[in-house]
């Protein structure tokens, strides 16, 4: 197989990861995201979907009181979708080459974030933390690709 066919084999596989990835990005929010641990003789425990996850995180941003404490985590992971959206918006200019995987960068670390903040609260993730976090790293995934074959 030619250099020329193997490149755009190579983008149109990326570009369809992109597009699956972004759907179930999206489905996920509509799954239930995590939930809080079962205790022995407790009351049900509270499931979130992943919406509400994601606007309370988001939302608290701007408390001042979760910034020093434990819970800063939460914000953090709150600001993935919003870079996730800068994110698709520097895809469209090629030459922001940096800037995009400074980006995808801190989306990663924020993602660690998350999972160290569930085993502190303890929260359960589910399938639609799952979903999520496969669908952004199906939408990552292009950045692993070297230079040349990138889109």
């Amino acid at each position: 197989m030619a250099q020329g066919a193997v490149s755009v084999a190579m983008k149109r596989t990326v570009i369809t990861g992109r597009i699956l990835g972004l759907l179930v990005f999206i489905a996920a929010f509509f799954l239930p995201a995590c939930r809080e641990v079962a205790t022995p003789g407790g009351d049900a425990p509270d499931v979130f979907l992943g919406s509400r996850c994601a606007w309370m995180t988001l939302v608290n941003t701007f408390s001042h009181e979760i910034w020093h404490s434990k819970y800063f985590l939460a914000v953090l992971s709150g600001w993935i979708n919003p870079l996730l959206l800068l994110y698709l918006v520097l895809l469209l200019f090629p030459k922001l080459f940096w800037p995009r995987r400074i980006v995808a960068g801190a989306i990663v670390a924020f993602i660690a974030g998350t999972w160290v903040l569930f085993a502190i609260i303890p929260l359960v993730p589910l399938i639609g933390h799952v979903l999520w976090i496969a669908g952004i790293l199906l939408i990552l995934a292009g950045e692993a690709m070297r230079r040349s074959e990138r889109i």
